[in-house]
């Protein structure tokens, strides 16, 4: 028997889901990109669209090459999935190229992306690529949260993000240029029992934790960014809508924890598929 969304029934009658547009890059591993992304917008009820950005050869060990869509190609598929299904929200990952950032630029600065969210993933779209860091430079103000880790705001800000001190001046810094909620994210810190985050939040820095899973997972932060994406377009406030994203990816890391895909980092489990039977 077919086993539908509960989300979509309510008070008698069927709801239609909301849209997210991902824009990003086609991941032929599958865990990160636009793959990873629809996957994460799949398993919290969301219809998901997207833009293609560029093809990335990439696996669970890292990127081996990635092609550029050219700039006209990005704004023709965003500009045809705005004017039939203009969505509720929309996540922004890797551009390979200034020139796909500035067309997204463009329809953000006049209204047409509502409840942005930016991971600006400059380590998979080879952040010292020419022009990147300042064509995302300019995105950025339009963003309603933005999602960098310690590295990328790094490279946003021109100093090094090393401590959970310097992720609260890093948020502060970066919210002072336009995005209205900025989440640091540290996960990678090899000290401590817990994963930390810190959240930029109407003028005070706010600390997020959650249990460390000593593992590095395959695309976590794009599925956060997508998850926080969702929850925006179903209503959450910017900070509970983290709060969830944070909460959703830790257990989709957990919950794949016992799966063996790829020979570098961890998959994840965003359909709690781990605990129910597949056969």
């Amino acid at each position: 028997m077919l086993c539908l969304p509960t989300v979509l029934w309510q008070g008698g009658g069927w709801v239609t889901p909301p849209v997210v547009l991902t824009i990003g890059p086609s991941d032929s591993g599958g865990g990160g990109g636009i793959q990873g992304d629809l996957r994460t917008l799949a398993a919290l009820k969301a219809y998901g669209a997207s833009v293609v950005t560029g093809v990335f050869a990439q696996n669970s060990r890292g990127i081996a090459d990635v092609y550029a869509l050219p700039g006209t190609v990005v704004a023709l598929q965003l500009g045809t999935v705005l004017e039939d299904m203009p969505p509720a929200a929309t996540k922004t990952g890797a551009f390979a190229s200034a020139e796909a950032c500035a067309a997204v630029t463009a329809r953000a600065r006049g209204g047409a992306l509502p409840n942005l969210v930016v991971d600006p993933v400059l380590d998979s779209a080879r952040g010292a690529r020419k022009g990147v860091v300042a064509a995302l430079e300019r995105l950025l103000p339009h963003a309603l949260v933005a999602t960098p880790n310690r590295e990328e705001a790094s490279a946003l800000l021109g100093w090094q993000v090393a401590t959970p001190a310097d992720m609260a001046g890093a948020a502060a810094q970066l919210a002072s240029n336009g995005p209205k909620f900025v989440v640091i994210t540290g996960g990678d810190f090899v000290a401590g029992q817990d994963a930390i985050d810190v959240m930029w939040v109407e003028g005070s820095a706010r600390t997020l934790h959650a249990p460390r899973i000593k593992r590095r997972a395959y695309g976590s932060g794009g599925s956060f960014a997508a998850a926080i994406a969702v929850r925006l377009a179903l209503g959450d406030s910017p900070p509970d809508a983290v709060a969830y994203a944070k909460s959703f990816v830790t257990k989709a890391i957990g919950d794949a924890a016992e799966w063996k895909i790829g020979t570098g980092a961890a998959a994840m489990d965003p359909f709690g598929w781990s605990s129910v039977a597949l056969s």
